[in-house]
């Protein structure tokens, strides 16, 4: 039994390049290895494989099992995949997963008949289970957390149990991969400490809280032992060279006390084996959990930046969103993490229900008094499982349904009452300006536009637009300063 695990191709969906690898894939490879079945994982996507290209390779590998992921953005390079799959292997089983199939396992698998089985959440026990059935060691009653189609009808199997124990999942299988390790950069854009080669990893699964926008389901939190964590850095370090790590967790930082202690834990482990000449990036939360102790421990051991999730300056949108955190948590948060030397970045949205442009401009003050180390600004963008998906579709809010334009960077796909998407935009855009690009990026823009053909065309352009933003930005410095 041969399995070929595929991130889908970057082609098909025209967005930007990977940073990471696909570390979902990998985890099912290395649990498919374990039990001594076959399997590779391709990254079309890193490859920048064309879907004729992947054609080509689906008739070389000619694999039993066909292995898709795809977030809500990447659905439609999915759907191509599995359908050039079906043309070139049409005795394979073509399996798919991720938070996109997951999210909308009845439609897609109704509107597609060449997709045999989606897998529901967490994959690793599922794909086994598959895999046993699909060689005859198993009934198709003992496969668990499945959606799949009889007779015509879209039917669902037992839900699959969640891992408690994260340790027994093997590492991921990174000598499984297509292209290798030293082909990704690991993290979007430059951070000061994080050197290249960088790997990613988990430490630990799920997240309890409830934010609007947040389509992920899996609210218990698990963790790995600290010691086989510190094992897999040690690994990537000895074995691959790396100089830093980013651990992927969806809150490394601020769920509770006990997580505190299981951080010192991981920091003591590090130190001891005088891996703090790393460096570490990791996600947080801003709440009354966030320690100054925790955090000087923490960049002892060489943890340089935690990324945080604000979203919103406003309490009435924080409120709105059920972020279950307050504007003086934030500021709380980055006080304490600027006195222990560990930096920061800040993720901001725009565009919630109910957020005004008043409430934008209470973002940018706390932008402005808080002065995060990086900033990155977002479209709020409702995804399919989302409480902000249910909203807005109640209301026929969204303005389109297609997928590739569910970028939260380019794109406003639905509008508010408060607000209409050309004005979500422009209030992102400003933003952008003010904060994430800065000045100096539209003085260069323009300085560059003199050099190129191109640019002289565009520079009337360019300069309105800069004009356009610095006094948007001026009016919306004067409202939250009255």
């Amino acid at each position: 039994m041969k399995a070929l695990l595929i991130n889908p191709p970057l082609s098909y969906s025209k967005q930007g390049g990977a940073n990471s690898p696909p570390l979902g894939l990998l985890y099912l490879a290395a649990i498919l290895e374990k039990n001594n079945y076959s399997a590779k994982v391709l990254d079309a996507a890193a490859l920048r494989l064309s879907l004729e290209d992947l054609r080509k390779r689906f008739e070389i590998e000619k694999s039993d099992i066909i292995g898709v992921t795809a977030t809500t953005l990447s659905m439609p390079s999915l759907i191509e995949t599995c359908r050039l799959a079906r043309e070139a292997l049409p005795q394979a089983k073509i399996i798919i997963g991720g938070f996109g199939p997951t999210l909308e396992s009845e439609k897609t698998l109704s509107e597609n008949n060449f997709i045999d089985f989606v897998i529901m959440g967490e994959a690793e026990l599922t794909i086994v289970q598959l895999a046993d059935y699909f060689s005859g060691k198993i009934s198709f009653g003992e496969v668990h957390g499945i959606v799949y189609r009889e007779s015509g009808q879209v039917k669902r199997t037992v839900p699959q149990e969640l891992i408690l124990d994260l340790d027994t999942i093997p590492w991921p299988a990174y000598h499984l991969l297509e292209p290798d390790f030293y082909h990704y950069s690991g993290v979007h854009g430059q951070h000061e400490g994080i050197a290249r080669p960088n790997a990613v990893m988990f430490a630990s699964r799920g997240c309890p809280h409830r934010c609007l926008f947040c389509c992920l389901q899996q609210r218990r939190p698990r963790f790995r032992n600290p010691v086989k964590v510190v094992d897999e850095i040690e690994f990537y370090h000895k074995q691959y060279g790396v100089n830093s790590v980013q651990i992927y967790d969806d809150e490394f930082i601020g769920m509770s006390a006990q997580q505190n202690q299981w951080i010192l834990e991981i920091c003591d482990e590090i130190i001891k084996r005088g891996l703090d000449k790393l460096g570490y990036m990791v996600q947080g939360r801003c709440s009354r959990f966030v320690d100054l102790e925790i955090l000087k421990k923490m960049r002892k051991a060489g943890f340089r930046w935690i990324w945080w999730g604000v979203e919103s300056g406003s309490p009435k949108v924080l409120k709105i969103i059920q972020k279950d955190i307050t504007v003086e948590d934030i500021k709380q948060t980055f006080s304490l993490a600027k006195k222990a030397g560990v930096k920061s970045l800040m993720f901001i949205m725009v565009g919630f229900p109910g957020e005004t442009e008043e409430d934008v401009a209470l973002t940018a003050k706390l932008i402005k008094e808080v002065k995060p180390d990086k900033i990155r600004i977002h479209i709020t963008t409702p995804l399919p499982g989302s409480k902000l998906w249910d909203i807005l579709l109640a209301k026929n809010q969204i303005e389109t349904f297609d997928y590739l334009k569910f970028d939260a960077r380019l794109n406003v796909v639905h509008h508010t009452d408060e607000l209409s998407s050309r004005q979500i935009k422009q209030l992102y855009e400003m933003l952008l300006f003010r904060f994430e690009n800065g000045y100096w990026y539209f003085i260069k823009i323009i300085f560059q536009s003199f050099f190129t053909r191109e640019g002289r065309q565009k520079l009337p352009m360019r300069i309105k637009k800069a004009i356009s933003y610095f006094l948007k930005w001026l009016k919306m410095k004067k409202s939250y300063s009255n």
